[in-house]
């Protein structure tokens, strides 16, 4: 919305809003003012026909017939309804006190009259837009001082300085009267869009809808669905957002740092994903954040309500079609000495596959050493030269079927003939770990984002550079409900 002339920069909204939400109103409020005066000239037509006053005659019946023309063109014409609004309120305005014929009239009615004028001159400014108040406001005003500076016979300084002054605090209060018209119905059409997106969801998914109040900077709950696993009322939907968090952030807290995202860049909408520590558990959620009157948030939960069934009987077939095949290698290897590094790099190729094929059925969390851990798999890797500097033998907390997982990766797309793998403490007391030569760093990229739940699980940062892998373990590892 432009903050000076008060239209929506989106021209489907603001035509959207001219149509739907304001010409009907003005249509009526035209009309029956119309209708007003005509009546109201009618009446002072025959009164200046009882009393013979031919100048009051003929000016009352100009106007009235011009009033009549009036509402007959733009009634049919409303497409022009804002013009004839201006119209209407300079013409009525401008004959009341330019033209009218006063003879026989008194103080008291000439202010009763002046009263009635204002406030249906005002009735008008109000059904208007902000832009065509303001020309009527301003243009109307300085006619009345022109008119009483070169008609008055004393000048009256007061008058003058309170009617400049009325033109700005009238012009301020119709500005916050349509702003808020305005914003009103943006919070509507946003209302608006989210039943339609939520009615596009399947009634199994799990999702809350919160409001932003930046006056207060304060979350109320607009909608819950299906989130009773977590919580089942506004109260525990907020003692959810005070509790649950997303990397050792609160998660009302994260919310607010999308939200001045959001804002900053200007975007038409907001997607991320994230991973919610709540209770010893793991969600992946979906937020979305629109822009209406006030931020309006989308949390969907994805993979905590539902739990993937598992074909047991595909996974069997496969084992028993997998052990047929480690049999008739190691048959075959064993005759030949000189294959024996074909042998283990096969050998290593088997055990990278079958944990790969369990690891999501058999997720447990194990104190080990770390360096330990890495010896062993050192083993299974002799045909390279690996150097290690443990610093310190530390004993961790972590998915052990994952980590050999990533580990027996890295050492697969090993290029160099030598690595040096380096364990200690970071300045914060961290666990880190190290590996230092070639890699094939473009596939472990792409395992990197094809198990990227599980890195985050296992470590609170890790960086994959040109001949470096750092990896900084999690201080403690909450179990999701499923993994991918």
């Amino acid at each position: 919305m432009n903050s000076f002339f008060l239209y929506f920069k989106d021209p489907r909204v603001e035509q959207s809003y001219q149509i739907t939400n304001q010409h009907s109103k003005r249509l009526t409020t035209f009309i029956c003012l119309s209708l007003g005066f005509i009546v109201a000239f009618i009446t002072k037509v025959i009164q200046s026909s009882h009393e013979k006053n031919n100048n009051g005659f003929i000016s009352n019946l100009s106007m009235l017939i011009y009033l009549v023309v009036q509402i007959i063109f733009f009634w049919r014409n409303n497409s022009y309804l804002r013009l004839g609004i201006i119209l209407l309120n300079h013409s009525v305005t401008i004959f009341f006190i330019a033209f009218e014929d006063r003879t026989g009239v008194d103080n008291q009615m000439a202010m009763l009259q002046g009263v009635n004028q204002m406030a249906a001159t005002y009735l008008l400014v109000l059904t208007g837009e902000y832009v065509d108040g303001m020309i009527t406001i301003i243009i109307l005003q300085i006619f009345r001082l022109l008119w009483g500076i070169f008609k008055s016979d004393g000048m009256q300084y007061s008058a003058l300085v309170t009617s400049t002054l009325l033109i700005l605090y009238i012009n301020y209060y119709n500005y916050q009267y349509n702003k808020a018209k305005r914003s009103q119905y943006l919070l509507t059409l946003a209302d608006t869009r989210w039943e339609d997106i939520l009615n596009k969801l399947l009634l199994q998914q799990s999702y809350l809808i919160l409001q932003f109040s930046e006056e207060n900077l304060r979350f109320s709950v607009r909608q819950i669905r299906n989130c009773e696993k977590l919580f089942k009322n506004d109260e525990e939907a907020y003692f959810f957002l005070k509790q649950a968090t997303n990397q050792n952030k609160i998660m009302q807290n994260v919310i607010y740092g999308f939200i001045r995202k959001f804002q900053k860049n200007n975007q038409q909408t907001f997607n991320n994903t994230l991973l919610i520590n709540f209770h010893k558990r793991t969600i992946r959620a979906e937020i979305s954040i629109y822009q209406g009157d006030k931020p309006t948030i989308l949390l969907l939960f994805k993979d905590f309500f539902y739990e993937r069934k598992i074909n047991t009987k595909a996974i069997s077939i496969q084992y028993q079609k997998m052990l047929k095949l480690i049999v008739n290698i190691l048959n075959q290897v064993n005759q030949y000495s000189f294959c024996q590094k074909k042998y283990q790099s096969i050998q290593r190729k088997l055990i990278f596959i079958h944990l790969m094929q369990n690891f999501k059925r058999n997720i447990k969390l194990k104190n080990i050493y770390l360096n330990d851990f890495l010896n062993n798999v050192i083993k299974l890797h002799q045909d390279v030269k690996i150097i290690t500097q443990y610093y310190c033998n530390p004993s961790i907390q972590t998915l052990v079927n994952i980590l050999q997982i990533v580990i027996l990766q890295i050492f697969q797309n090993i290029q160099s003939q030598q690595i040096l793998i380096r364990t200690g403490h970071t300045k914060e007391n961290k666990i880190l770990c190290i590996f230092e030569g070639q890699f094939n760093l473009e596939k472990i990229k792409q395992f990197q984002k094809y198990m990227e739940v599980s890195f985050q699980l296992l470590f609170e940062s890790y960086e994959i550079k040109n001949q470096t892998l750092l990896f900084i373990f999690s201080d403690s590892i909450d179990i999701p409900f499923s993994i991918q």
